[in-house]
């Protein structure tokens, strides 16, 4: 009889133990980057009061240490402001993406990416965007054709309640504010998503996109700023996990309490889109059954060896 309770036991044991390894919440997250065409920035304090407010590029910047930062908000109050110098740096991907007309975008192939790892074994890619992410394989640019260009510009109108309605007065439609948009080099400048952090909880991942606070300017120019401000929209990310692929996006930010000193006043907003991954993989009942198993040919054969 207390052969069998030490033969019960060590066998749960073991079960205990593969679960446990299966469910632990993740902790940490390491990162690896391919392709050249990036920035890092780090953030940096300028005025002496301790807080990093300034995010300067810096290329010998790690990027384990630079991507750590955080800044999530299940739902963005307004005005809500991050942690003074949180989330800290990012990583530009694809930061030539501006310098391409919409000819030269529609050519251009290489793409960067940055694969997170998480402590429970999973893993995601997030990368930068082709004009075949934004347009398809036939590259229609179209406005009103099934496209991510389409859905996402619609999103971002949709957001602000933007309709032809609003915009007849001001001698816009929603279709001619995206062909200047597309004309403009748009999407090119939505294509190269600046990342501040990656974290994982319990299989909700937090993807920390640093940008304008107020995008307005981005998405509708200068000239129709009568709209009323802050418009508010991230950069797209592509996000490839387990053979499928997405991509995230959102149109509301935090403050940042940091300002690029590039001439562009980013990193000024942090939007934060969440990505939820598979489950972790579980042994399957017929496994647990054969290590309580081999659990007690153990104790058996130990017990054998005293005998």
């Amino acid at each position: 009889m207390k052969s069998n309770l030490k033969k019960l036991l060590f066998g749960a044991s073991i079960i205990a133990s593969v679960t446990g390894l299966a469910t632990a919440p993740a902790a940490a997250t390491t990162f690896t980057l391919s392709g050249s065409d990036i920035i890092k920035y780090d953030a940096i304090n300028t005025d002496n009061d301790g807080i990093p407010d300034t995010t300067v590029a810096n290329p010998a910047a790690d990027i384990n240490a630079l991507l750590q930062g955080n800044c999530s908000v299940p739902a963005y109050e307004p005005q809500y402001q991050c942690q003074p110098g949180e989330p800290g740096g990012n990583l530009e991907l694809f930061a030539s993406s501006e310098q391409l007309d919409l000819d030269e975008f529609k050519a251009h192939q290489d793409v960067t990416s940055l694969e997170a790892t998480f402590d429970d074994g999973r893993s995601m890619t997030l990368s930068s965007l082709t004009a075949v992410d934004w347009f398809g394989n036939d590259l229609n640019t179209v406005y009103g054709a099934n496209t991510l260009a389409n859905r996402w510009f619609s999103d971002a109108l949709d957001a602000y309640n933007i309709n032809d309605l609003l915009l007849g007065g001001l001698g816009y439609t929603r279709g001619s504010l995206y062909n200047t948009f597309l004309n403009n080099g748009g999407f090119q400048r939505f294509s190269d998503a600046n990342i501040s952090y990656v974290n994982n909880n319990n299989g909700t991942v937090d993807i920390g996109l640093a940008g304008h606070y107020d995008a307005t300017h981005m998405l509708l120019g200068a000239g129709i700023g009568t709209l009323g401000s802050p418009l508010q929209a991230s950069e797209v990310v592509k996000v490839t996990h387990n053979g499928r692929t997405t991509y995230a996006y959102t149109f509301s930010a935090a403050r940042s309490t940091l300002s690029s000193n590039d001439g562009t006043r980013s990193h000024t907003g942090v939007y934060d889109p969440q990505f939820t991954l598979d489950p972790v993989d579980v042994p399957e009942p017929s496994i647990l059954l054969g290590l309580i198993g081999v659990g007690g040919l153990v104790v058996a054969k130990r017990q054998s060896k005293k005998s």
